[in-house]
């Protein structure tokens, strides 16, 4: 068996596909390129392939994760060239690697993200206006959340510990903004929920609705 984790990137013309569409696309891929992909056992066997995250509808990103298991070695140049051949436009790999030993999950090696972020505003300001504001947001000591959980309840919930860092490029015509966000037991919080609680905190500062557009800059893992 051979482990490789690989890095891919999804681009606009594929941002409205769900992460379980994505996964098929994946595995028609695999399968289209002759990569040898290893199965579960049992009665109704399953690829042996994973991502570090769900990537949600709408979202665009530099840096994704997955991790296959091969039943044979390949080469990792000839693995990504056969892998993108086989892949639709939008979806593309852009580097592998084999992982060796017993090396932690996907998603237990996540450690932080870069979303570029691009949100109309609820009225005008400068970028320094807007900067204040944030500033102020991240100045508090707790960011309450309030979310339902999967029995309806509202829970609230810190999510300050989330938030490393949030700079303004732009506030003219529409908000540009780098948004950093940590993992902690992996977990975080979603971007829109962020800009949420500004809105709660500093006044109706974003306007939060299908015009929102996120892309991921940077997705990190940890080094083992």
């Amino acid at each position: 068996m051979n482990t490789i984790r690989f890095k891919f990137k999804r681009d606009e013309r594929l941002r409205f596909i769900s992460h379980l569409d994505q996964q098929r696309l994946f595995q028609r891929a695999f399968r289209r390129a002759g990569l040898p992909m290893a199965h579960s056992n049992g009665f109704n066997p399953h690829p042996r392939l994973s991502f570090a995250l769900a990537m949600s509808v709408g979202l665009t990103s530099d840096a994704e994760y997955g991790e296959v298991i091969l039943t044979e070695a390949v080469d990792l140049k000839d693995f990504v060239k056969q892998l993108n051949g086989a892949l639709p436009q939008g979806l593309s790999v852009t580097e592998a690697w084999e992982e060796r030993g017993k090396a932690p999950s996907l998603s237990a090696s996540l450690t932080d993200s870069v979303f570029a972020v691009k949100a109309e505003l609820a009225r005008e300001m400068s970028d320094g206006e807007l900067t204040a504001i944030l500033q102020a947001y991240l100045a508090q000591d707790e960011i309450i959340l309030n979310k339902r959980n999967k029995k309806g309840k509202l829970v609230a919930k810190n999510i300050r510990p989330f938030i490393k860092n949030i700079e303004v490029v732009s506030a003219a015509c529409q908000a540009e903004l780098n948004l950093s966000l940590a993992y902690i037991d992996q977990q975080s919080v979603k971007p829109e929920l962020v800009l949420q609680t500004v809105n709660d905190t500093q006044g109706e500062i974003f306007v939060i609705d299908p015009t929102l557009r996120l892309h991921r800059r940077a997705l990190n893992l940890e080094q083992f």
